[in-house]
């Protein structure tokens, strides 16, 4: 804010009649003022720090050898970039006393008072009967006593202090005395009391609160709620702010079913790495009478820029954590937890992964030949060689797979493709020919007596892939239609695979990414044999901006011989064809659509259909609803919306039902209201966990602005929706699973 040293300064005098500059240390005798020089220039006078000088303009003073100086009419103090204004002032060598009413502005704090007094051997500033505001927060108050301190310091005595407008304080601090430090962006407070419209809600004999967007140590905004499984459900988070690399965040959590649960997240960012461990410990659940904890870590590290190393690792108690003290239906419903160790090197033209991982399985309706097996270790070599036209590109994996239940061992799996582009403008073709190569190594101990514990498998793929792209210019300026046909013939003998053991290896769905994928299953203990040809379109319309307004596709795969490959307990593909698949999404800004359609020719009925329609004319405004289905597996539709009613109020809701149960899967429905310093937030759900048991919950929030660490800036729509609310995300984000 503002220092004051032992006061050197320089007078400017007179407004309309004449200006007069003197500059003079008061420690020394001061000389008489020179004539008045009308119209003359104020001077300048050079001083040893000129950071310590004060510039002083009046229209009248009073200078004499023995006495302080006096001056009034238009009186204005700069000093160290704060400006004092008063009715009148006298000047000492050590003090400054400003009479009156008296306003001192900065850029951290504006300070108006009857009467001042400075102190340039404490370098301090203090006013009587005094209010303050503090713009970059903004926030304002009173105090019988403010005193302004060298470096940004302000402290206050029997203080009032709010972010509200002075016509509507709907919620005020009462302290015995408060300190403010702009530079740390913190103000303490001792003795508080806080009103909220009146209604004392909290006393304490010590408080702290940002004052500027820097992040502090303090209480974050509580949660209050009622759920069935836990009932009255409060929570309290404390944030550290350990240092600019290091925060954690303890979130002490009372539930009165279950009893006090500690939940701690702690962050990290050091030098090359960057982590996040989350605890939670219930030590005595009173329904279980168990201890109940979760543990996930997850990190990543760089050494230098080849190396890498990914840590995931969750662990949790109990099969039914997440359904008993999870807060929403994709917590509630997870059914494994993925544990990780990956150590990954990347060169230029390949690159290394090593990978330790397992999985702890939560549905306790799988059968141990159902769980999924524990990689300990994965090694996985890819690279890519040659040039722009011939290429050559090997992905060799090795594993150890490990379960209590079935068969375990060793597997090698080396595919190794050359390949050649030739490429025009609008066309490409790409034949190539690749030699896939799989053994086992299986442990006797988990075979039967006669079973062979070393197999192999070897096949050669060949495939011809060709596309064009046809540009032509729509009405619009500078705005573009394609027309991307697309082709793929593949061709992968059968060879027997039936002694083979199954580990990881899946049927994928089928979509736009497996139509043009050359292998009919994720994971290499089974390869398909077919002799097929995909073929695709695609057309897109662009701005000339480059951003895509609307992209449509349909494909289908014909196969041209019977397959005879299958996993174990299914039949083999014996269509022609495979289903139609077709997408589009249309993007118009405001809103857009997204849709997904597969249809089996031969049954002449849908097997998947999935849409999404959002529509969001503002950032704090969203409607949007989905459908999805797949034939006889799930059928499902969902609403959500957040919508303004008012300048202050709006509403949150989501409604997510099954169509196949005849059962609602998810209700979500919330008032938020948002006033100029304050906001309060009620939310009510009620969602279908993984066992069929329903729960309910309703949570309250009260923020007040200027005494919490959220961001003042505006929430998205999505942000309040996408806490667990099925469905919400676009149907088009799909993860590819091939290796």
């Amino acid at each position: 804010m503002v220092s004051l040293p032992r006061w050197s300064f320089a007078i400017a005098l007179g407004v309309a009649l004449t200006r007069q500059t003197v500059a003079q240390d008061l420690c020394l005798p001061v000389q008489p003022p020179e004539p008045p020089v009308e119209n003359a220039t104020p001077v300048e006078t050079p001083a040893a720090n000129p950071d310590k000088t004060i510039v002083i303009e009046a229209n009248s003073f009073d200078l004499s050898r023995d006495a302080p100086a006096e001056l009034s009419n238009g009186l204005t103090i700069r000093y160290m970039g704060g400006t004092i204004t008063a009715e009148n002032a006298t000047v000492s060598s050590d003090n400054l006393e400003a009479l009156g009413s008296v306003t001192f502005t900065a850029p951290d704090v504006t300070v108006r008072g009857e009467n001042a007094e400075g102190d340039a051997t404490a370098e301090t500033l203090e006013f009587s009967s005094a209010s303050f505001d503090l713009p970059k927060r903004p926030a304002r108050g009173s105090a019988e006593q403010v005193k302004l301190a060298t470096a940004g310091y302000m402290s206050a005595a029997n203080v009032l202090f709010t972010t509200c407008p002075v016509d509507n304080p709907s919620w005020e601090l009462h302290a015995r005395d408060i300190q403010f430090d702009t530079n740390a962006g913190l103000g303490t407070a001792h003795g508080v009391k806080l009103d909220f419209k009146g209604v004392p809600i909290l006393y304490s004999p010590y408080f702290s609160f940002p004052i500027d967007d820097q992040r502090k140590s303090g209480f974050l905004i509580p949660n209050i709620g009622q759920r069935d499984r836990t009932g009255l459900d409060l929570s309290v988070p404390y944030y550290f702010n350990i240092a600019p690399n290091l925060d954690d965040t303890i979130q002490p959590r009372y539930m009165s079913k279950r009893g006090v649960q500690v939940r701690n997240e702690f962050r990290y960012l050091m030098p090359g790495t960057t982590g996040q461990l989350n605890f939670e410990y219930l030590p005595n659940d009173d329904e279980t009478h168990e201890t109940r904890r979760y543990v996930d870590l997850h990190q990543q590290t760089h050494f230098g820029d080849d190396w890498r190393l990914n840590v995931g690792i969750e662990d949790v108690s109990d099969d039914t954590y997440f359904e008993d003290l999870g807060r929403n239906l994709a917590v509630a419903s997870q059914t494994h937890l993925n544990r990780f160790v990956d150590l990954t090197y990347y060169a230029p033209a390949w690159s290394l992964l090593t990978r330790v991982q397992d999985y702890q399985t939560l549905d306790s309706t799988l059968t141990a030949d159902e769980l999924p097996y524990q990689r300990q270790p994965q090694m996985v070599f890819a690279g890519r060689w040659l040039g722009p036209r011939i290429g050559f590109d090997a992905v060799t994996e090795l594993v150890s797979f490990d379960r209590n239940v079935g068969v375990t061992g060793w597997r090698l799996d080396s595919t190794e493709e050359f390949s050649m582009r030739f490429a025009r403008s609008g066309m490409y073709l790409t034949p190539a020919v690749a030699w896939r190569q799989t053994n086992y190594w299986l442990d006797q101990g988990t075979l039967a007596p006669t079973a062979d514990s070393t197999l192999s498998r070897g096949l050669p793929i060949e495939s011809i892939d060709t596309g064009m792209r046809f540009e032509r210019e729509t009405g619009e300026s500078g705005r573009l239609q394609t027309l991307e046909p697309r082709m793929l013939y593949v061709h992968v003998p059968f060879v027997d695979q039936s002694q083979l053991p199954v580990f990881d290896t899946i049927v994928p769905d089928f979509n736009l990414i497996q139509l043009f994928r050359k292998y009919q299953f994720v994971g290499p203990d089974r390869v398909a044999d077919t002799n097929q040809v995909s073929l695709g379109v695609t057309t897109r319309i662009i701005d000339a901006n480059g951003a895509e307004r609307l992209t449509a596709t349909l494909g289908q795969t014909r196969y041209l011989e019977a397959q005879h490959v299958s996993l174990p307990g299914t039949t083999p593909n014996s269509a022609n064809a495979s289903d139609y698949v077709a997408e589009m999404s249309l993007d118009r800004q405001v809103w857009n659509v997204d849709l997904g359609f597969q249809w089996n020719s031969e049954t002449d009925s849908t097997a998947r259909a999935e849409t999404r329609f959002e529509y969001r004319p503002q950032n704090d405004r969203l409607f949007g609803f989905g459908y999805r289905f797949r034939r006889d597996l799930l059928e499902q539709g969902d609403v959500s919306v957040v919508w303004p009613v008012t300048d202050k109020w709006r509403i949150l809701g989501s409604y997510s039902y099954s169509f196949l149960e005849q059962q609602s899967l998810e209700q979500f429905v919330g008032w938020e209201y948002e006033a100029c310093c304050w906001r309060f937030r009620a939310v009510g759900r009620r969602y279908v966990g993984r066992t069929g048991q329903q729960d309910s919950s309703i949570t309250l929030q009260l923020e007040l602005k200027g005494l919490s660490q959220k961001s003042q800036r505006e929430r998205r729509p999505e942000e309040l929706l996408d806490r667990g609310i099925l469905g919400y995300r676009s149907v088009s984000q799909t993860d590819n699973n091939g290796l």
